[in-house]
């Protein structure tokens, strides 16, 4: 996981225009649509969840994911920051509402709300957006944490992405985002690169971030298909992804 200043950015992407572009995603492509309009390229993109925080993300800020497993009927009970929550395994129900293995949903800031799970048991992240050294709830396992978020923009939305890349040559356009992103690696493997640090090979459990104004892409030449999941925090009144170039 990698961030780089805000200055930085600004040489780098003074530096690379004028070369070659993609030219495949909409000018108004919105993270809302699912389908391959969002980044174009040919990835399958589908909105988990999304919401607009009302009040102003303040301090130092990373996405914190913690595993939660539940035994069958288990239920708890608790708040926290803002998050996403995402089924892994099983079916849970997030204050009722039943959420399928893959499924996810937004869980608004200090607002108590419960976890159960189904008959068969379920297992579940929690997403929050916190700060970086936050300590995950008791009986959770730590999966992930981001370096702290640049850049975040003014009445973000916070988005939660599964986008998948198809094989043999599939790939996302270069482009850029009004906001920070970070992506976790689930299955497959990519080839990712940002004007940042170049190109890098993830597979299962690899992640990166970039700052706002980062020209990235992913791509697959492998023989599987590659899923990764990526969160957000956009200006909702800027382009999600505007086409860029290396």
């Amino acid at each position: 996981m990698r961030i780089a200043s805000l200055a930085l950015l600004g040489a780098l992407a003074a530096a690379t225009a004028g070369c070659g572009s993609d030219s495949d995603v909409p000018a108004d492509a919105d993270d809302r649509g699912a389908g391959v309009a969002a980044l174009g390229g040919g990835a399958r993109v589908e909105t988990l969840a999304r919401t607009r925080p009302t009040e102003p993300l303040k301090g130092e800020l990373a996405w914190v994911a913690d595993e939660i497993r539940l035994e069958p009927g288990q239920e708890i009970e608790h708040a926290h920051q803002l998050a996403f929550a995402y089924t892994r395994r099983g079916e849970t129900r997030l204050d009722g509402k039943t959420l399928a293995p893959g499924a996810g949903a937004a869980i608004e800031p200090d607002v108590r709300h419960s976890h159960a799970a189904a008959q068969d048991g379920s297992v579940l992240w929690e997403i929050r957006l916190a700060a970086p050294d936050s300590a995950p709830p008791r009986g959770a396992r730590r999966v992930f944490a981001s370096e702290t978020l640049e850049g975040i923009p003014s009445g973000a939305t916070a988005s939660f992405l599964e986008v998948t890349v198809p094989p043999r040559g599939g790939r996302t356009t270069v482009h850029t985002h009004p906001g920070p992103e970070f992506i976790y690696q689930l299955s497959g493997r990519i080839d990712y690169q940002n004007a940042i640090i170049g190109t890098v090979r993830l597979g299962p459990g690899g992640a990166e971030a970039i700052p706002p104004g980062t020209a990235v892409q992913k791509r697959n030449p492998l023989k599987e298909p590659a899923t990764f999941l990526s969160w957000f925090l956009v200006d909702p009144d800027q382009p999600f992804a505007p086409k860029a170039s290396f």
